[in-house]
């Protein structure tokens, strides 16, 4: 089956996670322990579940001229991402998060170094937007500088925009371009940040699906998602799963969700079946899970949906 083509935009990032050997951590000393490394980044783990389950996908990103960087165009490359678009930063570092963890599994403390994505050229990603297929669709993370994000929301023509705030704290970049935006994924709280409340769930999705996206994810970890469409709002089940690391499960989400828009699904199906994407993810040790494939997805949505035909 012929999907439509996506690009993505944003953070292409090194992950470091550290344990301790011990329990309890030992301040202001060196502690025994256990340091792993990963590619990260929302907009690049978005790219990479999209380019396993078979969508023709490319990103762009800024990287430096390091050991980490090389790393990241490699290893994305073999997994299918097209990097042509993703440039070094003569004298930049790759940008990377570090997390240390105590022994009992408590974040002692994390460590985002992302500087380098401010220097990201909104008019380089205004002109990869423009040169790219009309009918595709387009995803941006607000690891993005303001300026550039305002970019991709002027350059994006008649192209679907979905996007994902990263965080609480990036949240505010989105905001500017929210008109923009067809497509808004985000967590319990950020849409509280977003919408200034602390409402119970159903409420802030009512309040969502009365703003300016007309249609998005409020993400509920274990209790599934609310989507909102035309000014409804509808559950999302979570499918059954035995979780083994959750980190991971929200890209696989959006990943999942554009891929069967890729495919013409519509919105609250594509996102029904994505669940089966989420749900094969926090299963596996990997942010990214590598032998993810759409007909995995698709096996493991009509498990719970045993009477829904689908084309694959």
């Amino acid at each position: 089956m012929a999907y439509r083509p996506v690009l993505c935009a944003g953070g292409c990032v090194i992950d470091r996670v550290g344990e301790t050997a011990d329990a309890k951590e030992r301040l202001y000393t060196s502690n025994i322990g256990t340091m792993r490394t990963s590619l990260g980044g929302v907009a690049r783990n978005v790219a990479e579940n999209l380019a396993r389950l078979g969508v023709d996908v490319g990103l762009v990103s800024l990287i430096g001229d390091d050991l980490e960087g090389r790393r990241v165009v490699e290893e994305s490359s073999r997994a299918g991402i097209d990097m042509t678009s993703v440039t070094t930063a003569s004298g930049g570092t790759t940008a990377s998060y570090t997390a240390i963890f105590s022994g009992e599994g408590e974040l002692v403390i994390g460590l985002a170094d992302m500087a380098i994505f401010d220097r990201i050229a909104p008019d380089a990603i205004a002109r990869r937007i423009t040169a790219f297929a009309p009918d595709g669709f387009l995803f941006a993370d607000a690891n993005l500088p303001p300026a550039a994000l305002q970019a991709v929301a002027e350059a994006k023509g008649a192209r679907p925009l979905a996007c994902v705030p990263v965080s609480v704290q990036k949240l505010a970049k989105l905001v500017p371009i929210l008109a923009a935006i067809d497509i808004l994924f985000l967590n319990l709280y950020e849409a509280r940040a977003l919408l200034g409340s602390e409402d119970e769930v159903e409420d802030l999705a009512a309040r969502l699906s009365a703003g300016p996206v007309p249609r998005g994810l409020l993400t509920l970890g274990p209790r599934g998602a609310l989507a909102w469409e035309g000014g409804k709002v509808t559950p999302i089940a979570a499918l059954p799963c035995r979780p083994t690391n959750v980190n991971g499960a929200g890209d696989a989400l959006a990943g999942g969700t554009l891929a069967r828009l890729a495919a013409g699904d519509t919105f609250l199906t594509a996102a029904r079946r994505a669940m089966a994407a989420a749900a094969l993810t926090v299963e596996s040790p990997q942010t990214v899970r590598s032998d993810l494939t759409m007909q995995a997805v698709l096996a493991r949505h009509t498990l719970s949906h045993p009477l829904e035909t689908i084309e694959p």
